[in-house]
């Protein structure tokens, strides 16, 4: 169960084992495939699917621009126009932990992590596609998903849709959040035990991080910011905290952000007392007003608020909040020691 009044963010770190019970990691554990019903309806989507041909290739990921910005070797804006228009080819996979997410191939080698809208949880995947454009604005790179909004016909899920609930339109038509699909995740053990101690050493100033360990040490650092900034409350347990096939952090399941109630509660961000520099910067210069012009271009900012508008009064005071608690600890520590990468 999730927890929402955790009094500090220090207190939310230490406790976070208690703040969230333990979840099934989805990509080890999909649900077994139901037995093919002649009763159900067909694959389908706004556009009859592509009728698959043995002798077509694969589309190939061409090569981004230099300075384009992109994820598993596919620029982040192609990501985004493919995921938001190709027609559902067939539904993969379902998982369950505490949210029903189905694994979508949508043709030529392109497939989706989609979260859909269910009575409760209206808000969840607009808190994904909220979370991916923060993430975007830091500059983290190669860590959140591109993820964006769309909708998939309820017919396309069949027998996979059983005692799920989707909310679905008067169209027939399934909101949510398409992400794109990362093939390798494993558990990354950090979240307690001798993982979460070697990890608070690093974020200590005072403390020389290991060469080795440089590298996790920064991904650590903008996991923290940029939960702190969103108010994501549900990353340190056993299944939110993974790593991909390279062994770099992932940072996935980001719904748990940008509630009004937690956002605007204003912790102490004590934890975070390093920081890249381009991080350092970048903290600086996202506002809300940058956050919300850019959630503009996703396809479903035009029909409805992907967050509400009281959540960012909240993202401002924490913002402030952890530039002050940054500039302490470079003054006490030197800014060498704080603004640890470049």
């Amino acid at each position: 169960m999730r927890i929402l009044d955790c009094v500090s963010w220090v207190a939310l770190v230490a406790a976070s084992v208690a703040c969230s019970a333990p979840q099934v990691v989805a990509r080890s554990t999909p649900e077994a495939a139901p037995v093919a019903d002649a009763a159900s309806p067909p694959a389908a989507d706004a556009s009859p699917p592509p009728v698959a041909d043995a002798s077509a290739p694969v589309a190939a990921v061409v090569p981004a621009a230099a300075g384009v910005r992109t994820y598993l070797g596919r620029a982040e804006d192609d990501w985004l126009r493919e995921m938001a228009t190709r027609p559902v080819v067939r539904v993969m996979e379902r998982f369950h932990s505490t949210l029903f997410v189905f694994r979508l191939d949508l043709g030529d080698g392109i497939e989706v992590s989609f979260q859909p809208e269910r009575p409760g949880q209206e808000s969840f995947w607009k808190r994904e596609v909220t979370s991916y454009h923060l993430a975007r604005l830091l500059g983290i790179d190669n860590r959140v998903p591109p993820t964006v909004g769309r909708r998939v016909p309820l017919s396309v899920f069949g027998r996979w849709a059983r005692g799920v609930n989707l909310v679905s339109d008067r169209r027939g038509m399934v909101l949510g959040s398409a992400s794109a699909w990362v093939p390798v995740l494993e558990r990354a053990e950090m979240h307690r035990g001798p993982g979460r101690q070697e990890w608070v050493r690093w974020m200590n100033p005072a403390n020389v991080i290991p060469e080795a360990s440089r590298e996790r040490a920064r991904q650590v650092t903008e996991v923290l910011v940029f939960d702190y900034l969103a108010a994501n409350y549900d990353r340190w347990n056993c299944c939110n905290i993974a790593v991909d096939e390279h062994n770099n952090l992932v940072f996935r399941d980001n719904d748990a952000g940008w509630a009004p109630n937690v956002i605007n509660n204003i912790m102490s961000p004590d934890v975070i007392r390093r920081v890249p520099r381009y991080l350092y910067e970048s903290i600086q210069r996202v506002t809300a007003a940058d956050i919300r012009a850019s959630l503009q271009s996703d396809p479903m900012a035009r029909e409805m608020p992907l967050v509400s508008s009281s959540v960012w009064e909240g993202y401002e005071g924490r913002r402030q909040a952890l530039l002050a608690n940054l500039r302490r600890a470079i003054a006490r520590h030197g800014e060498a020691a704080v603004i640890a990468w470049p």
